[in-house]
């Protein structure tokens, strides 16, 4: 029995020899025609400094041949080694943003002497520092062999963890919206981003008082977005219908100019364009409500009234000295209007203010515009009366 087993035992090893032989064999055969075939070019993209804000470094990867000598404009972007033989076209369209702040892309080496096949690879953008998005020129190099071919290509890198890219531009005035329907507010937006454009993509509207309004929106959407090209700006359009009660009430005792009677937090989603990665940023818009003409008439008339009674219970009479009541009467609501007319002209379209006993007051509001109907209508006796009772107020 043992040499039995010993016998068997050598066989074993006698196949498992031949069948280790032939499978070198076999890798060496596939090995060699590895070899046999021409190695495609080694691409390699320089890292690059942002505006000395930050740096972005490149890894590339491989990813074999494809049959194509097409890369229309402007979904690719080309570049060329210096000596023209080679041409780099990064694909726009495949532009994504990945996890810890890197961006991918594809890219094509293509002979330029018309060759039917594209060397493909996916590369790696690896920013680093507080850089916005921008366009840069990034060096790259093409390796044949023991030649390293060097060139230039215009391309954006992204940064999605540096800053707001919006900036809004600052009203001189607060936004006065009537409360007697829908009026357009318009938000003026630049571009903070180096040589590519924004595209602004959704916009969403929280109130200080909800109760102030029926309908705040904006027409931009991922459908309709706004583009806002590099340096210049664009306008962010709102549609604001109040809800007349609530924002007159609202804005009933806050009489001075540089008073809000709410503000409106926008969330503006944006993206640098192509590729960039979605944003959001908060811009604050400060509104004041009117009451619109027929409030404003309404507050006009019911002072004048007010005030020719209160000359009245002061003096004995409506109007001057042997002055006729219905004369008075047209004399204090030509004037009551006339008045408030130069009150809104002077406030809202020059640089004047209009201040009544020392109070900077907007005559565009009802009660305003109430308490100045009724000391021009009510002329000296009013006017007199009301500083002697503030006098002896304080």
């Amino acid at each position: 029995m043992p040499r039995r087993t010993c016998t068997r035992s050598k066989a074993a090893v006698r196949d498992c020899a031949r069948n280790l032989g032939l499978m070198l064999l076999v890798c060496g055969v596939f090995s060699l025609r590895a070899f046999a075939q021409p190695a495609g070019p080694q691409l390699t993209l320089d890292s690059v400094n942002v505006r000395q804000e930050g740096v972005v470094s490149f890894s590339t990867l491989a990813l074999g041949t494809e049959a194509r000598s097409d890369f229309p404009a402007p979904q690719f972007l080309l570049g060329e080694t210096e000596d023209q033989a080679f041409r780099l076209c990064i694909d726009m369209a495949s532009i994504q943003q990945v996890r810890f702040n890197a961006f991918t892309f594809t890219a094509y080496v293509v002979n330029a002497k018309g060759a039917q096949q594209a060397y493909k690879y996916q590369v790696t953008g690896n920013p680093a520092g507080l850089f916005h998005d921008s366009a840069v020129r990034v060096a790259f190099h093409v390796k044949t062999g023991a030649n390293s071919l060097p060139g230039s290509i215009l391309m954006p890198v992204y940064n999605a963890t540096a800053g707001d890219l919006l900036t809004a531009v600052a009203a001189s005035d607060l936004a006065y919206v009537s409360v007697s329907g829908t009026t357009p507010l318009q938000i003026h937006l630049g571009n903070g981003a180096d040589g590519l454009p924004i595209s602004v993509t959704d916009v969403a509207v929280n109130e200080d008082c909800p109760n102030c309004w029926t309908h705040v929106d904006s027409r931009v959407n991922e459908k309709s977005p706004l583009a806002v090209d590099p340096g210049t700006t664009a306008i962010l359009p709102l549609s604001l219908s109040p809800n007349t009660i609530p924002a007159l009430l609202q804005g009933a005792m806050a009489i001075r100019t540089d008073v809000p009677h709410d503000t409106l937090a926008l969330t503006v989603t944006y993206h640098t364009v192509p590729g960039g990665a979605d944003r959001r940023q908060t811009i604050l818009a400060k509104v004041r409500f009117g009451p619109g003409l027929l409030g404003l008439a309404l507050a006009v008339c019911g002072g004048i009234a007010l005030g020719l009674a209160a000359r009245y219970l002061l003096t004995g009479r409506v109007g001057k000295e042997d002055e006729r009541a219905v004369h008075a009467i047209l004399s204090a609501l030509v004037l009551g209007t006339i008045a408030e007319f130069i009150g809104i002209m002077l406030t809202a379209y020059g640089n004047s203010k209009l201040v009544l006993f020392g109070l900077d007051i907007d005559p565009r509001q009802l009660f305003p515009a109430f308490i100045l109907a009724i000391l021009v209508s009510g002329g000296v006796a009013v006017t007199n009366w009301v500083k002697e009772l503030f006098g002896k107020a304080r």
